[in-house]
């Protein structure tokens, strides 16, 4: 069933989640799936939906084209992916739901876009060094859910606006440049945060860049955002755009990286450290074994 008739399921006719085929495609360390999974066992939903830990069986999400995480799918289409209304997806599973319209300015729906892209460094650095939007808009279903609007009766309309809007290259790059600041410090903390998942321990920026030069950091902001060579697209260091980019991620790197890296160790070290959320996840593998 394709999104285009998403509200002639029954998430439309308000059934409960008992009679919904929902599957929720998550990660350990991820903050959001941490709070989504424990909201799951909360509301008494947690044994009725379909947990698929994406660091056991990753190609299962590459099938599905899984690209954020939590990516929340709902009898078989994909509604949620790496920002969660929860409070739309308990409608849901309550049987409370039914799909309304929303006017939108074109300047809101924008902002959701971003915030979707954003959610994710693996989308936020290919936006980010490729500027290219409209590869985005060509799938639809990911850029629905990512904005949420894949839940409202009026999406698809919603949908060609931005589409529209944000396809036009130049609009595209003045979007990306005005959300500078926030492409940076998305980029600087999952690097972060990566140093942290490799060495284990706190590594201030000094250490950090004698082990990651800039032409390391440029290499890293190529092959991150691609999936082997799905989506690669090469860039020499000699080319003048793109090097300009590696030297911004540099330079904002070495005045807040310190800080990124303490904020990382203290969220995974709380992800890592609830009882109940590591009782979840062993749940949720014995379950699929």
């Amino acid at each position: 069933m394709g999104v285009s008739n998403y509200f002639k399921s029954s998430i439309h006719k308000c059934c409960c989640v008992s009679s919904l085929n929902v599957e929720v495609f998550i990660h350990p360390t991820c903050s959001t799936c941490h709070t989504l999974l424990k909201l799951l066992k909360q509301w008494g939903y947690l044994d009725r939906v379909k947990v698929i830990d994406t660091s056991v069986d990753p190609y299962i999400a590459v099938e599905r084209g899984v690209r954020s995480v939590p990516s929340v799918f709902i009898n078989g289409e994909l509604i949620f992916a790496g920002i969660v209304d929860f409070k739309k997806l308990k409608a849901m599973f309550d049987g409370e739901f039914s799909g309304n319209s929303l006017d939108v300015s074109i300047e809101e729906v924008e902002e959701r876009f971003f915030r979707g892209v954003l959610d994710s460094v693996a989308t936020a650095l290919w936006l980010f060094v490729n500027e290219d939007c409209d590869a985005f808009f060509r799938d639809k279903d990911f850029v629905m859910a990512i904005t949420n609007i894949s839940v409202l009766s009026n999406r698809d309309g919603i949908y060609e606006n931005l589409r529209r809007h944000l396809g036009d290259i130049n609009r595209c790059r003045e979007a990306i440049m005005r959300r500078e600041d926030k492409f940076l410090s998305v980029i600087t903390r999952n690097f972060a945060r990566e140093i942290y998942w490799l060495h284990g321990k706190f590594l201030n920026w000094s250490e950090v860049s004698k082990l990651y030069p800039k032409e390391v950091i440029a290499h890293w902001m190529i092959v991150r955002s691609a999936l082997g060579r799905v989506g690669l697209r090469l860039y020499p260091v000699s080319e003048e755009r793109f090097w300009s980019k590696v030297m911004k991620v540099y330079a904002y790197m070495s005045h807040t990286f310190n800080d990124y890296m303490r904020q990382v160790i203290e969220e995974q070290d709380s992800i890592g450290s609830d009882r109940e959320y590591v009782e979840i996840l062993d749940k949720v593998r014995m379950r699929h074994q």
